[in-house]
C-alpha cells in the first residue's frame, strides 16, 4: 500500500483515490487545501514521489498543464502611479492589454508557447506566439501595503511600505499538450520512468522534452510580461535575449517565478530512483514562494525576514507550499448559476453580477465571440469559483514560512483569459431560451 501523509484534515474520498491510484513503492504527501478536482480529476496540492524503476506508473498522477505557473517583476514609476490613481486611465490599460495579449481560450485558431521539440542544444525550430493557454491565466498590474524597514538591517524603523508587481499566470502552452501525449503514451506502453528518462537520446526524446517543458512556461511567462508592460506604458523593464531562441525575442527578467507540475529527479545522478512530481508549489526549481487566492483577492507573496524575493524553503513536504486556494464550486454547477442571474438581471434591469462595479474597474477579459449581441459574461473565477488562501495563518510552522514576511498582492489592473468556449457556448444558449 503506497504511503500517504497529510498536513491538514482531508476529505475521505480524496485518500481512497490515492490509494487506488498509487503504487505500494510510491507516496504522496497532501499540502493544505489537497483536492482532487472533479471536472478534470486532477490532483491539486498534493507531491508525488514514484519509484523510478517499477512500471505501471499511474497516469492519473499527471496533469496536462506541464510548467503552469506564476511570474513575477516588481515595478515602480510615475506610469505605475497614473493607473492606480487614475480610473479612466486605468480603463484604457485594460483594453490595451486585452487587445495584445494572445489566447486560446478567446481564438480557436491561435496557438501558445514554444514547440516541444528543439535542436540538440534545446533551442527552438521554428517562432512560436506568447500568450494565454488555459481559462486560468492571467497578467496585470498587482499593488500591496506592508509592514518593513526602509533598509534591511534597520531594526525598530518598519513602517507602511506600497509595492506594485506586474504578475502572470501562464503555462506553456502547446510544448505542454504535446509532452503530454507523448508521456502517457510512454505510460500505457508500461515504461518505467527510468527507461522514459533515460539520457543519451535524441533532441526528440522524452528526457529533452522534459527539459524544454520545465522552461516552456517560464518563457512564456517572460514574453507576456514584456507585453504588457507596454501595454501599460511601462518606459522600460530589465530583459534579457531568450537564448533558447537564439536571442529573437525579448524575455523580461522576473523576480518571482514559481512553477507547479514539475516532474524531476530526487537524486540528479544518472542510477536516481526516486522521481518527485508536485502538483503545488516546488522550491526545488522555482525563484521565490507564492501561493495563490481567489482572482479577486489577489496573491500571496512571501518575501524573507530581511524582505528577500530569493529563500530556501525547509519543510516536511519535500520543499513544497500549497499553489491554489480550495475550489468550492465546479464550473458546471457555477454555471448554471450564472445562467440564472444574467436571466434575472434581464428581467430587473440590475447588473447580474454583484461585484460589477470592482469587477469592471479592475479587470477585463478575453471571451470568444458567437454574436455581437452576447453577454460579455465574467471569467467563471470572478463568480466565485475558488475560495481565498487560508493555510498560512494555521500551518505556517510546518510549511516552513512562519518567518517569513507575508505581501498580500491586490488587483488593480489585470487582464484576465475569458470563459472557456464550451462552456460559455453553453451559457449563452441557456440565455437565450
Amino acid at each position: 500500500m503506497a504511503r500517504i501523509f497529510a498536513i491538514d484534515d482531508v476529505p475521505k474520498a480524496l485518500k481512497d483515490s490515492l490509494v487506488k491510484a498509487l503504487r505500494a513503492e510510491d507516496e504522496a504527501v497532501l499540502l493544505p487545501s489537497a483536492d482532487l478536482d472533479a471536472t478534470s480529476g486532477k490532483f491539486e496540492n498534493v507531491v508525488f514521489r514514484f519509484d523510478a524503476t517499477t512500471k505501471e506508473v499511474p497516469t492519473t498522477a499527471f496533469s496536462p498543464a506541464w510548467g503552469a505557473g506564476v511570474s513575477a517583476i516588481k515595478v515602480n514609476g510615475p506610469w505605475v502611479d497614473k493607473i492606480l490613481a487614475n480610473q479612466e486611465h486605468r480603463h484604457k490599460c485594460l483594453a490595451r492589454l486585452r487587445e495584445v495579449i494572445e489566447s486560446e481560450t478567446a481564438d480557436p485558431d491561435v496557438v501558445v508557447g514554444p514547440h516541444l521539440d528543439g535542436d540538440e542544444n534545446d533551442r527552438d525550430l521554428c517562432e512560436w506566439t506568447a500568450g494565454f493557454d488555459s481559462p486560468a491565466c492571467f497578467v496585470g498590474l498587482y499593488s500591496a501595503e506592508h509592514s518593513c524597514a526602509p533598509e534591511a538591517c534597520m531594526r525598530g524603523r518598519d513602517r507602511c511600505h506600497s509595492t506594485s508587481y506586474l504578475v502572470v499566470k501562464a503555462g506553456a502552452g502547446q510544448a505542454a499538450c504535446q509532452f503530454h501525449s507523448r508521456f502517457m503514451t510512454a505510460l500505457k506502453a508500461g515504461h518505467a520512468l527510468s527507461e522514459i528518462f533515460a539520457e543519451g537520446g535524441d533532441a526528440t526524446s522524452l528526457a529533452a522534452g522534459l527539459r524544454r517543458v520545465t522552461r516552456a512556461g517560464s518563457r512564456n511567462r517572460s514574453r507576456i510580461l514584456m507585453l504588457a508592460s507596454e501595454a501599460l506604458g511601462a518606459p522600460i523593464i530589465d530583459s534579457v535575449p531568450d537564448q533558447s531562441s537564439c536571442g529573437r525575442y525579448r524575455a523580461a527578467v522576473t523576480a518571482v517565478d514559481v512553477a507547479v507540475n514539475v516532474l524531476r529527479k530526487v537524486d540528479e545522478r544518472k542510477d536516481a530512483k526516486m522521481f518527485q512530481y508536485s502538483t503545488g508549489v516546488d522550491a526545488a526549481v522555482s525563484q521565490g514562494l507564492l501561493s495563490m487566492s481567489n482572482l479577486s483577492d489577489g496573491v500571496v507573496l512571501f518575501l524573507s525576514e530581511n524582505g528577500d524575493v530569493r529563500q530556501n524553503l525547509r519543510n516536511e513536504a519535500h520543499a513544497s507550499l500549497p499553489f491554489s486556494s480550495p475550489r468550492i464550486v465546479s464550473d458546471r454547477d457555477l454555471t448554471a448559476v450564472v445562467v440564472k442571474e444574467y436571466k434575472a438581471a434581464a428581467k430587473n434591469g440590475n447588473h447580474a453580477n454583484i461585484d460589477y462595479a470592482f469587477i469592471r474597474d479592475r479587470f477585463s477579459w478575453k471571451n470568444r465571440i458567437f454574436a455581437p449581441t452576447d453577454a460579455d459574461i465574467e471569467p467563471l473565477a470572478l463568480w466565485g469559483s475558488h475560495d481565498k488562501e487560508c493555510f498560512f495563518a494555521k500551518f505556517a510552522r510546518e510549511l516552513g514560512v512562519s518567518k517569513c514576511q507575508v505581501v498580500r498582492l491586490r488587483p488593480m489592473c489585470v487582464c484576465v483569459a475569458g470563459v472557456e468556449s464550451g462552456k460559455l457556448r453553453a451559457a449563452l444558449r441557456s440565455m437565450k431560451m
